[in-house]
């Protein structure tokens, strides 16, 4: 299967009653770099208690805000992106979300203390309805109920009309318990970079050149050099290319690493300088050769059904 259709799984159709979110291909990337972080995987053991003597003595020192993040997005090795925005994606990077609708607050029926229950039956009702409709500007009228009904409607509507503006003001903004981070991501480079790490944990021991040339890091040198070309240089010129390409390989590596490492304390895409995990490559292949026969079958039944 090849990298890019891990990519290709449109969740336009996934829609979680009473939460808004944006569907942006961001959030697919965000999910198969959480995969290769190796601080999220310790996190993900350390959830089942699985962590070893070594792993341990190996962890970052900020390893709590993995861990803040794992109890929010969960394991992501043992899950299509789309059960996985369905089971979390819409609470953690949506807001609750319903349309606004008159509804009964409280009717004083002398049954309890006026004010005690004015107070327990409005705070339910910012927590709840309010919240999911994103605190819309409203009204809280009192309409005695020992009186005519039309004379009483000419009042109400007397305040709509009066407080008509409020509708034209700003609602208080809820915000996403994870938001990604700028509003322009560059979503090709990020998947170049996702393969690069790929690359590199399914061949170790490649020279950096050629992993560079397989994910196309370079427009300029990529697609001149031969990524299973013979040791031996050609030429001067060929020797050259390689030698550049290898050092903006180098830096991809360490580029993309700390943008998995980022998407583990919630950052993403992020290239901020932290302390990361070591980067086992051959036990992140591991993983990931085992996610995959598992995936591929639920793939295949996902774009049967969307036919």
């Amino acid at each position: 299967m090849e990298i890019d259709d891990y990519f290709k799984i449109k969740t336009d159709d996934i829609y979680k009653e009473g939460w808004y979110s944006l569907n942006r291909p961001a959030h697919d990337l965000f999910f198969h770099y959480l995969r290769i972080s190796p601080s999220y995987e310790l996190a993900r053991k350390a959830s089942k208690g699985r962590l070893s003597t070594e792993e341990k003595k190996r962890l970052p020192k900020d390893f709590n805000k993995v861990q803040e993040t794992y109890a929010l997005l969960g394991d992501v090795q043992n899950t299509l992106f789309r059960y996985w925005w369905q089971k979390v994606g819409h609470e953690v990077f949506g807001v609750p979300h319903e349309y606004p609708t008159v509804d009964l607050i409280c009717v004083l029926d002398g049954s309890a203390p006026r004010s005690r229950q004015i107070q327990n039956d409005v705070a339910d009702y910012l927590k709840t309805k309010a919240a999911k409709a994103g605190n819309s500007p409203a009204l809280i009228i009192s309409i005695p109920l020992d009186s005519d009904i039309k004379d009483r409607m000419q009042w109400v509507k007397k305040y709509l009309m009066q407080y008509k503006n409020l509708r034209k003001s700003k609602k208080i903004k809820v915000k996403p318990k994870i938001e990604l981070k700028g509003k322009r991501i560059n979503q090709q480079a990020l998947v170049r970079g996702w393969g690069l790490l790929r690359f590199k944990s399914a061949f170790p021991d490649m020279e950096n050149w050629r992993l560079g040339a397989a994910a196309n890091l370079s427009p300029s040198y990529s697609p001149v050099l031969k990524v299973l070309g013979p040791r031996k240089t050609t030429d001067s010129r060929e020797a050259q290319d390689r030698v550049l390409m290898g050092k903006i390989t180098h830096r991809s590596l360490k580029k993309y690493q700390f943008i998995a490492e980022n998407a583990a304390r919630g950052n993403f895409p992020s290239e901020s300088k932290i302390e990361m995990a070591f980067f086992d490559y051959e036990e992140i292949n591991r993983l990931y050769e085992k996610t995959k026969k598992w995936e591929e079958k639920e793939l295949q039944k996902v774009k049967a059904s969307s036919k």
